[in-house]
């Protein structure tokens, strides 16, 4: 389950948007958020990188026990709730060990004397 904390703020003509996402999942979760907004999205900017949205939509992905942040501005009027959770799953992971390293890290196996000793 995914649980969605949000806070809108009207300045200026800009509606400011702030959510917190949270997983009660044990494993990653990949989540896909859309603004309700009935406006253009305009991302925070890091520099020359836009933040993880794409239009009207966010998706990341939210490690377990873990909470994100996210926000964004808009010059729509606010509407309650002003962002949705249109889809999330568990996560792939990359980190998943190849079958090649999985046998290189066993240990090499020899029977006992005593399985080595017995007759059919």
């Amino acid at each position: 389950m995914i649980d969605l904390d949000w806070e809108t703020d009207r300045i200026d003509g800009v509606t400011l948007v702030s959510a917190t996402i949270e997983t009660a999942a044990t494993t990653p979760q990949r989540v896909r958020l859309e603004s309700r907004l009935d406006g253009p999205v305009w991302p925070p900017t890091d520099g020359d990188r836009t933040a993880a949205w794409t239009d009207a939509v966010w998706e990341g992905v939210i490690e377990p026990d873990r909470r994100h942040g996210i926000g964004f501005a808009s010059p729509a009027s606010p509407v309650e709730p002003p962002l949705a959770v249109t889809d999330h799953r568990r996560a792939s992971s990359d980190r998943s060990p190849r079958p090649a390293a999985i046998l290189a890290s066993l240990t090499e196996w020899k029977p006992t004397p005593t399985v080595v000793g017995r007759e059919r």
